[in-house]
């Protein structure tokens, strides 16, 4: 059986109105504490900005709050949104994280795609994908490397120094998201894993796939898939069912509407003639990882094998729910019946 390992994204953002982001974070730190003990690998942090429902704008920040209340788990991002940051600083600031985590930091980086998140800080959309390699590099090099001269398509620096250095040596690893061809083939060169987004299916990963590998492999590097996805279990399928399904429709009805969708990859939304009939059924099927404990480990068997995905971040929670409890039930029965067979 393959070595897989196993992490989770939490919600971070209080459906509808942001009212009690307290809550949001002690569940977070909450769920992050008990993934440790059920044998999940990571709780890695996504970034969104200008927000009505208060999603957390700074992941390395609750990265760093989640690392002083585990000891063992990795903690980090998917992903930070790299065009939004100066690279000196979020170089900085990992590695501060990295430190006061002991040495647990997976730093997985995305060019963003929101709207929003790019204006809210004057970066010009066309720019994102320059922005993201050269953050990309520079805070690979200034890991390892003092007195730096850095030469990229945006950002030009001499003689830099970042101070203090990651506690894990080399460096801590560094995973790029990627959708577009032109990422993929930059998560090959540069990534030390491609970290999928939430929405396309394995068959059309699994087309990303082969792109990203080709690049990985002209760049001498090893190619490893890092899989977000959406999961549920309970003891039977129809009951993970009755659980989670309108819950996970409420986030991707909202990725419907804003476009994250696409009549390439799924033609059969050109059919639909509301939101009401984007449904469960229509959805599902090769996207989400729903059921009994069995079903659960068919569906990672199968996605490791056609794809090669050998690690699987998976969102438990949405902000309409499953609500807190019930989420941290789910969880546990995954680590107990499903993360083992994988061990």
């Amino acid at each position: 059986m393959p070595r897989i390992r196993f992490g989770i994204f939490p919600i971070t953002e209080d459906w509808p109105d942001g009212a009690d982001m307290v809550r949001v974070y002690d569940d977070i730190v909450s769920e992050a504490q008990l993934a440790e003990s059920a044998g999940f690998d990571s709780c890695l942090i996504t970034e969104h900005h200008q927000q009505a429902d208060g999603y957390f704008p700074n992941p390395l920040m609750v990265s760093a709050g989640v690392a002083r209340s585990t000891t063992t788990l990795k903690v980090g991002t998917c992903v930070a949104l790299a065009p939004l940051y100066n690279p000196i600083r979020l170089t900085e600031d990992a590695a501060l994280v990295d430190v006061i985590s002991g040495g647990r930091l997976i730093l997985g980086l995305g060019a963003s795609y929101v709207s929003e998140d790019l204006a809210a800080f004057g970066v010009d959309v066309k720019q994102r994908g320059a922005l993201m390699e050269d953050t990309t590099r520079f805070l690979k090099d200034a890991w390892t490397h003092d007195n730096l001269d850095f030469d990229g398509e945006v950002y030009h620096f001499k003689n830099m120094r970042v101070t203090p250095k990651p506690a894990q040596q080399p460096r801590p690893p560094v995973w790029l998201g990627a959708w577009t061809p032109g990422g993929l083939r930059r998560a090959g060169r540069l990534g030390d894993a491609w970290v999928t987004d939430v929405i396309n299916t394995l068959p059309t990963l699994k087309s990303f796939g082969d792109i990203y590998r080709k690049s990985a492999e002209k760049a001498g590097n090893t190619p490893s898939i890092a899989v977000l996805r959406e999961c549920w279990v309970a003891p039977s399928t129809d009951q993970a069912l009755e659980e989670y399904a309108e819950n996970v429709m409420t986030s991707h009805r909202f990725y419907y509407q804003a476009g994250g969708y696409s009549p390439l990859a799924d033609p059969w939304i050109t059919e639909l003639s509301s939101v009401d009939e984007f449904t469960y059924d229509k959805v599902a099927q090769d996207r989400f990882i729903v059921g009994s404990p069995e079903h659960c480990i068919e569906e990672i068997e199968r996605w490791n094998a056609e794809l090669g995905s050998d690690y699987f971040v998976m969102r438990f929670r949405h902000p309409a729910g499953p609500d807190h409890e019930k989420a941290m039930a789910s969880m546990r029965l995954f680590g107990e019946k499903v993360i083992p067979h994988f061990a």
